[in-house]
């Protein structure tokens, strides 16, 4: 693994340990001001984000959809550009109460060491059903 490759990943790494934290304003500072968000698009909220304001309403619309939402990459890779993380949500539907676990996909592209993309790919099946009564 290169330097770059290193760092990119141990960025990454950081941007989850924030999240974790709770710190969506520190995740949000780190991206590109033209970031691409993309959601997967079996969701209700699916669909394309552009810079940061778009990012910031998608992660309000996560607190409006889940209580307790936790996003936990299970493994870190780094590949060029790109960092992928392999990983889960856990969250409970908040207009159902329902408790999910889905599996995730994270694919970020990174430039000089700023994340200028990020897509998800998830069980969509298993999110809907958890926020569908």
């Amino acid at each position: 693994m290169s330097q770059q490759e290193s760092k990119n990943q141990s960025l990454v790494a950081g941007l989850y340990a924030d999240l974790e934290r709770g710190d969506v304003e520190g995740v949000i500072k780190t991206l590109s001001h033209d970031v691409s968000w993309v959601v997967a698009p079996g969701l209700p909220y699916g669909g394309t984000y552009t810079g940061h304001e778009a990012v910031g309403g998608i992660f309000s619309t996560y607190g409006d959809v889940w209580e307790d939402l936790a996003v936990i990459p299970d493994k870190i890779v780094s590949a060029g550009d790109h960092v992928i993380a392999l990983g889960h949500y856990e969250a409970r539907g908040h207009a159902t109460g329902k408790e999910m676990r889905a599996r995730f996909a994270h694919v970020w592209r990174l430039e000089d060491g700023v994340p200028v993309s990020f897509e998800t790919i998830a069980d969509t099946h298993t999110m809907v059903a958890a926020m569908m009564s």
